[in-house]
């Protein structure tokens, strides 16, 4: 459920919770790019859904927003990480950014706002070191990502992995630092596709802000590329 519906006007309580003044993270959209350019600022409450986000000097790149493009916005609510997906209505200086919310997206919804279609490498490894397979030693299944999102991803794998337990995935990201994560995760779900073909869907379990943040940033351009790809094909 969008808290804000598709009516900017609309009022939803949950607005009350977003503590004023409260550092958050935030994606911008760049012109002429793919990439999004993620820095820290300051939340201020104004008449909901409308807010303004304050920058530090010089960290704001005001002369290369894409103000056509939606921003992403995230808010740590005491634990629970929110989403915020925000259109820019003025960039009043140098520093601040005038806002008006369309939608919020919670922790459940994460996984398909921000879930892509993404080849990458993934290793999925023993939790605890004393967690011993059949031959005595630490298991490791190497396999690859079909989609991924901020809360979790889908893998591909030649035998199945171990399906009741915590694991530690190692995830290659594809961008172009070929950044490499790790996560603690357990599986959801396991579907047969072949012989040699085990689809494994995981939830993230426990994952650093940075790493989820990076994820995301990779899951933007990627659903740009496809949006740019698709416009070109029509």
């Amino acid at each position: 459920r969008s808290h804000f519906g598709s009516r900017f006007g609309s009022y939803d309580p949950f607005y009350d919770s977003w503590a004023d003044g409260k550092p958050v993270r935030i994606f911008l959209p760049i012109i002429d790019s793919d990439e999004r350019y993620r820095a820290h600022c300051v939340f201020n409450k104004s008449a909901p859904p409308k807010f303004s986000l304050h920058f530090k000097s010089g960290e704001l790149p005001h002369k290369d927003i894409n103000t056509k493009d939606s921003c992403i916005i995230n808010i740590d609510m005491g634990g629970q990480n929110v989403s915020l997906e925000a259109m820019i209505t003025e960039i009043s200086n140098p520093q601040t950014l005038l806002m008006v919310a369309q939608k919020t997206i919670n922790h459940e919804q994460m996984r398909e706002f921000f879930r892509v279609d993404a080849t990458t490498q993934v290793i999925s490894k023993s939790f605890y070191p004393i967690v011993r397979s059949r031959e005595g030693e630490d298991w490791s299944f190497d396999g690859a990502t079909i989609d991924i999102s901020g809360s979790g991803l889908l893998a591909s794998f030649v035998e199945p992995p171990p399906m009741d337990k915590l694991v530690k995935l190692e995830i290659s990201l594809p961008n172009e630092e070929k950044d490499i994560i790790k996560v603690l995760a357990h599986p959801i779900r396991i579907q047969k596709r072949s012989d040699n073909q085990y689809d494994v869907a995981y939830h993230f379990n426990e994952i650093e802000m940075e790493d989820r943040d990076l994820i995301i940033g990779c899951c933007l351009i990627i659903q740009r590329q496809l949006l740019r790809m698709k416009v070109q094909i029509k």
